[in-house]
This record gives structure tokens, C-alpha cells and sequence, in this order.
């Protein structure tokens, strides 16, 4: 079991504020894995614990007070997934150029050192953020589960 605290940025409409987060994985390397991720929001205790971290996040975003947006990496634009396979909590940061396609984020996932130096995880943020948008490709679930609810 691995146990990290973030602090993740929820824009609101009175400005950005840091959530506490404590993460849990359990049998991160066995295919039974299991997330959990646990906050309190407004006073209220709130988990949710799912098969991998970005279902965590999507479920906490969906739950979020009115208004409440995560800024983090999992949200931005340029936060994308690898289109061969990635591990739980990561993604890549590219600012350098606009993928079009999957494909297009080979050479950054595949080259050890390009990965070592764009991997991000979910919970991470920068001054290159931006949020992800219907007319911006990236290369991840997060907008479409999140504006579907």
C-alpha cells in the first residue's frame, strides 16, 4: 500500500484554493489495483475509491460544489495519457507542440528520456495551464466525463 497527500487546485468562484488530498494505492502492481482518494470539501468528508486514480478525480470532479473546477494537470489541455500504456497517476506535459492524435505523442512516451522529463502526475500544475477544451485535442477522457454529467 502507498500513501501520498496532494494538495490540488480547485479554481472556485472566489480563486484558486489548495484541496488536501490523501491517495492510497493498494496493489499497485497486481491487476487488482485500487485507488482511493479522500478530501473534506465545505466540512464534509468525501472518498471515492476506484480501480485507478483518474476515476478517482473524474468522480470528485463530477461532485465538486457548483462552480469548482479542478486546475491541475488532469484538466489541462496539454495533460495527456500515452497512447501505448501509462502508470496509474501519470500523464505528459506538452507544451512544445499541438498533437492532432494519438499517435502524435509517440516520440515524447517512447524516448525514456522525453518521458522521464514531461511525466506529470494527475495532482501536478504550472503556469502553462490552460483547460481542456472541445476544439483542443488532448489526448484524454477527463473533459468529455466530466462535461457529460
Amino acid at each position: 500500500m502507498e500513501n501520498k497527500t496532494y494538495f490540488l487546485p480547485i479554481k472556485t468562484p472566489d480563486g484558486i484554493i489548495k484541496l488536501k488530498i490523501n491517495h492510497t494505492v493498494i496493489n499497485k502492481d497486481d491487476e487488482n489495483m485500487s485507488v482511493i482518494i479522500s478530501t473534506t470539501i465545505q466540512g464534509t468528508p468525501v472518498s471515492y475509491q476506484t480501480e485507478t486514480t483518474e476515476e478517482a478525480l473524474i468522480l470528485l470532479a463530477k461532485n465538486l460544489p457548483e462552480k469548482w473546477h479542478i486546475k491541475s494537470c488532469i484538466s489541462c489541455r496539454f495533460g495527456h495519457f500515452c497512447p501505448v500504456g501509462n502508470y496509474d497517476n501519470e500523464l505528459f506535459c506538452v507544451t512544445d507542440f499541438a498533437p492532432k492524435e494519438p499517435r502524435d505523442l509517440w516520440h515524447v512516451t517512447e524516448n525514456e528520456i522525453e518521458r522521464k522529463n514531461r511525466s506529470r502526475t494527475l495532482f501536478d500544475c504550472c503556469d502553462h495551464y490552460k483547460e481542456q477544451t472541445e476544439d483542443y485535442f488532448t489526448y484524454s477522457d477527463y473533459y468529455y466525463e466530466v462535461k457529460n454529467e
